[in-house]
């Protein structure tokens, strides 16, 4: 079996669509939803204790954790770089880096955000121009409601076109959730 480890509900629900996208079988045991990212780089995340029993065991044979990069600038141990360092020591730690790997989810362009600006960046020009309209409204423009006004603004929008899992911006991600499942 494989795990993807994840942050919430939100991050799995949209894995799983491009998992079927990609015609690859899983089941909701697939995923481990850490509640968000502080437990998910949390070495003694109770999650973590089970998956190394069943590692042992060899009941898991690889493993993905899936991160949203969020912003440095509203919480210094966010960002590009510092997640991926955070997340590269919880491999560590945690003795897993021959078994698994990771991806930073982030719009690709600006290398910040989470899962949503990587779904996002890769709508037209003019969609993203309103988006960002919408954005500076003082009441919505905060971290807490960013992505999920930019998410149900999408689905409002856009009712019957789903992510186009196509774009190249999708490319790395399709390629690994690929590997883990091969």
């Amino acid at each position: 079996m494989v795990k993807i480890v994840c942050e919430g509900k939100t991050d799995k629900n949209k894995i799983s669509e491009i998992l079927e996208y990609l015609n690859i079988e899983y089941t909701n045991d697939n995923f481990i939803i850490a509640g968000n990212k502080q437990n998910l780089l949390d070495k003694n995340l109770v999650h973590y204790k089970t998956l190394k029993l069943k590692i042992e065991n060899d009941t898991i044979s690889k493993i993905l954790f899936l991160i949203d990069v969020d912003y440095e600038k509203d919480d210094k141990t966010h960002g590009y770089k510092n997640t991926e360092s955070r997340i590269i020591q919880l491999r560590k730690d945690l003795v897993l880096e021959e078994i698994s790997d990771y991806y930073l989810l982030c719009n690709l362009d600006t290398k910040d955000g989470f899962l949503e600006s990587l779904l996002l960046s890769t709508v037209s020009d003019d969609v993203k121009k309103c988006f960002d309209e919408l954005l500076e409204c003082k009441e919505l423009n905060n971290k807490h409601n960013h992505k999920n006004i930019l998410e149900e603004f999408y689905r409002i929008s856009k009712p019957n076109s789903p992510y186009d899992f196509s774009h190249d911006n999708f490319y790395d991600l399709k390629q690994k959730l690929t590997e883990l499942f091969n």
